[in-house]
């Protein structure tokens, strides 16, 4: 759902800077969310315009082109959003960093959520479905691309990723 709770200003609390005060906006966001019925909260701007999830960046899809808020709507500039525009630049997807209106939501052909738990697909919005109501093709052509990146499944990224290794049994 649209929330009702405005992302703080960048001059109040800097969104990209992932302060931890700064979660509290987010948490009575996605409070207002779940009391209401729904998994997650999209907030928006002081300018009205779309911000980010209440703890992901946002994508929308609008006759074929991925759109996401720039960096000055107040947003995280988030890693995993760096990744997904790279990732659709290189699929040959066009890639629009611009201001998002609340109502292109509601005409947007796919929406999708992403962060450090990767990307989740948006299929309704405030009770209204989202293109068919189910996971769209640029969102499914990308979260296949991405988990098979972060799995050092593509050569192409291999430098993206930092092996983890367990330490030994003492």
């Amino acid at each position: 759902m649209v929330s009702s709770w405005r992302r703080v200003e960048d001059n109040a609390i800097p969104a990209r800077a992932k302060i931890t005060g700064a979660y509290v906006n987010s948490a009575l966001a996605k409070t207002e969310a779940y009391l209401a019925g729904f998994d997650e909260a999209v907030v928006l701007n002081e300018d009205g315009q779309v911000a980010e999830g209440s703890a992901e960046n946002i994508f929308i899809v609008r006759q074929g082109t991925l759109i996401t808020p720039p960096v000055t709507a107040n947003i995280l500039e988030g890693i995993t959003r760096g990744t997904v525009i790279t990732l659709a630049r290189d699929l040959g997807i066009l890639v629009e960093e611009r201001p998002v209106d609340r109502t292109e939501l509601y005409v947007a052909e796919e929406v999708f959520l992403c962060g450090t738990a990767g990307l989740s697909p948006v299929v309704e919005i405030d009770r209204r479905k989202i293109g068919t109501g189910k996971p769209g093709p640029i969102f499914l052509r990308l979260q296949e691309l991405y988990e098979n990146v972060v799995r050092e499944k593509v050569e192409k990224y291999w430098g993206w990723c930092t092996p983890v290794y367990s330490s030994p049994s003492p």
